[in-house]
């Protein structure tokens, strides 16, 4: 029976060998969930999420003209960052969306 030839885990940094996907370690944590509750992304004034709402008032969805409102709006990465915290905190990965538009990407809409 052949075997899976050993890579290193996916996680940025990480030299753990695996046959695929990330190490034990990194495995549970690939999603960056926990990269949102950070200040550094939540805070209502410094925040980089309130950072990105303020820089750009407006849905950057194909032909959405509303205006993001607090309770509407939605901060997405345009590349998904996997737990990459150099990609999720990349403002250049960053749009506002509203709730709608977000769906529909999420969906794989557009």
């Amino acid at each position: 029976m052949p075997t899976a030839s050993l890579r290193f885990c996916l996680q940025p940094g990480c030299r753990q060998l695996v046959t695929r996907g990330r190490c034990r370690t990194h495995r549970k944590s690939y999603s960056g969930a926990d990269l949102y509750d950070l200040a550094l992304w939540r805070h209502p004034v410094y925040g980089l999420r309130a950072r990105v709402l303020r820089e750009q008032p407006f849905c950057a969805g194909p032909g959405c003209t509303r205006a993001l409102v607090e309770g509407d709006a939605e901060v997405d990465h345009i590349r998904p960052h996997y737990g990459d915290r150099r990609l999720f905190f990349l403002r250049t990965n960053l749009q506002g969306l509203c709730s709608a538009c977000h769906a529909a990407k999420t969906r794989g809409g557009w």
